[in-house]
Formats: structure tokens, sequence, C-alpha cells
């Protein structure tokens, strides 16, 4: 009789407590709306070759705005991804290069030459495509200036697929929400692969929503970020690589209010063995919306 009452006194406990706080994350859309935003990756990159450390540090500059073109029916909205200007400095071994796409001239320098074509392509990259209030993107895509400009740059087909227009989902939006209402706590998975001059990349990554951070007076959400990696070999590449290690952490912030991300910041580090050579890599990338 005791037992019977606890676990029915139990049952009350449970039934009364509380429900844990629900909230619904999605992208809102406005005709004619202009979301500057900034964009820097930072590469620390290391080779170790004979005992030899060498280092190789990056940092390239992007400045973006996602524009809405149009808003359908059911809330999904027609969007361009519109690159305005790339920007890279490279401090390698052979020295130091700075390489902008606004610049006239073609750098005089050897290795500003091979970078420029790139970061040229890179400074007036278009792509569109529907967006879905959830983040997911379809019907990409990408301006037949951008993909002459692409394939132009030497040796580009082997660092992505660009006749594959999916390719380019992640840099129009890389956060996608689950269907339904999450509570702090709640984790989900999305999946991206890309082509590589080694292989086929897979990333998978794993959110979770940590709940409302204040922020500027108001609130904004907080995501945090983990990625892990992994590469397919394809037998008919002419670089032999493999992955030993590949890990990312970050956070996002999301203004649900709006409907918008207002930053984001993801680290990964990576260590590859190239042709007998052991590659470590550590990169952090930051997005940040402009005010």
């Amino acid at each position: 009789m005791l037992r019977c009452f606890r676990y029915a006194w139990l049952a009350v406990l449970i039934l009364a407590a509380p429900a844990a706080a629900q909230t619904t994350l999605r992208y809102q859309f406005k005709k004619g709306q202009n979301l500057p935003y900034a964009v820097e990756q930072k590469t620390n990159m290391s080779i170790n070759v004979m005992g030899i450390n060498i280092d190789t540090k990056t940092n390239m500059a992007m400045a973006m705005s996602l524009n809405v073109l149009d808003v359908n029916k059911d809330g999904s909205a027609q969007v361009q991804l519109q690159v305005t200007h790339a920007k890279i400095s490279l401090d390698a071994l052979t020295g130091k290069v700075e390489v902008d796409s606004s610049d006239k001239n073609e750098p005089e320098d050897a290795v500003g030459k091979i970078l420029s074509p790139m970061i040229k392509a890179l400074g007036g990259m278009e792509v569109a495509g529907v967006m879905l209030p959830t983040g997911e993107m379809k019907d990409i895509k990408v301006s037949e200036k951008t993909l002459k400009a692409l394939k132009s740059v030497p040796g580009a087909d082997k660092f992505g697929d660009f006749s594959n227009p999916d390719s380019f989902k992640s840099l129009v939006s890389n956060l996608v929400f689950p269907a339904g209402a999450m509570a702090k706590g709640k984790t989900w998975t999305n999946k991206s692969d890309e082509k590589s001059p080694f292989g086929k990349g897979v990333t998978e990554n794993t959110y979770t929503y940590e709940g409302a951070a204040p922020s500027g007076g108001g609130t904004l959400e907080k995501i945090s970020v983990k990625s892990t990696k992994k590469i397919e070999p394809d037998p008919k590449a002419t670089v032999k690589a493999t992955l030993k290690d590949a890990k990312g952490t970050g956070k996002i912030l999301f203004d649900n209010k709006l409907g918008r991300i207002v930053e984001s910041t993801l680290t990964q580090t990576m260590q590859m063995g190239i042709e007998g050579q052991t590659v470590n890599l550590t990169q952090t990338t930051t997005l940040r919306l402009k005010k």
C-alpha cells in the first residue's frame, strides 16, 4: 500500500511540474531586405617536412549581402547572396602577400599571381535560390558570370564541383532548424558534403539550443555547434591523403524576433597525412551582421 502511494505521489509531482519552455526558431523575410555580413577566416597551417615545421598563416575577409528578392505565400523567399569584396593576406616561407579583389592592377609576385584569379572570382560571386523559414536552401542557381570566373581559375576543378549548385548551399545558409519547437538542451544534426582534391569530404554538424542570452538590451538565441569531418578517398586522386583527425566547436547568435543570424564563430582543427607529410591546420571562421 505504501509503495503504491509513493508511486502515485511521484506521478502527481511529474504531472504538476511545469513543462520546459519551447521555442520555435525560424528565419523571417521581407521583400527588398538586404542583410550585410562581414566574413573573416583565419587559418594557421603547419607542414612537417623531414622533421622541420613550415608554418603558413592566412587571413581572408569577405563582404557580402543576403538580399530578399521576393517572399512566397508559404513563407519561403527568393534570395540572392552577393559577395561585393574579397581580400586575402598570406604569410608564408616565401614572404608576405596581399591580394584584393578591388585592385585593378595584377600582383607582380608569383604567389600573388596565383591567388589573384580566385580572389577576384570570390569578390564578385552571386548565388540565388529559395530559402525556407527553417533555413533550408532549394533550387540553387549560380550566376553565369560567377561560374565563368571560377572555372577560369587554374586548377579550380580540383577544389570544388562548380557544375553542382548544391556545392554552394553552405555559403547561403549553414544553419537549418528542426521542424518543431525546441526546449533548452535540444540537439539536432545536419550533414553536408563537398568535393576536395583528395575525395569526398563529409561534414556533420551537431547543434545544441542553449536558450536565450541577453544582448544589447534585448535577447538573442544561443546555439552551440560541434562538428566532425571525414574524407572518402578518391581512387583517381593524383594526391593521396588521409584525414587523421578533424573536429570543430563554435557558437551562433540568432535573432528570433527578426529571424536572422547576428553572429557565428566556428573553430576547426584538422590533421592530415599527405604524401608522407603531416599537415596540422587550425581555422576560425567568423560571420557578423553589420549594423
